[in-house]
């Protein structure tokens, strides 16, 4: 049986992820190639998903 970790990895939507990167790239008038894509994703997860997702765990689930 997969543990948690394995479960969401699967769960979560790549293509979702994508998309958006993408369709922010073209609405910015910014050329969406795999570069300039890897570089936002990059640098979204580095800068601001940490703070998201602590922000996040505090809001839902009551953590001080």
């Amino acid at each position: 049986m997969p543990d948690t970790k394995e479960q969401l990895a699967e769960w979560i939507d790549t293509d979702i992820i994508a998309n958006a990167i993408s369709e922010e790239l073209e609405e910015q008038g910014v050329k969406p190639t795999l570069e300039n894509a890897k570089t936002i994703w990059l640098d979204v997860l580095e800068n601001e998903l940490p703070d998201a997702l602590r922000s996040s765990v505090k809001a839902r689930f009551d953590v001080v």
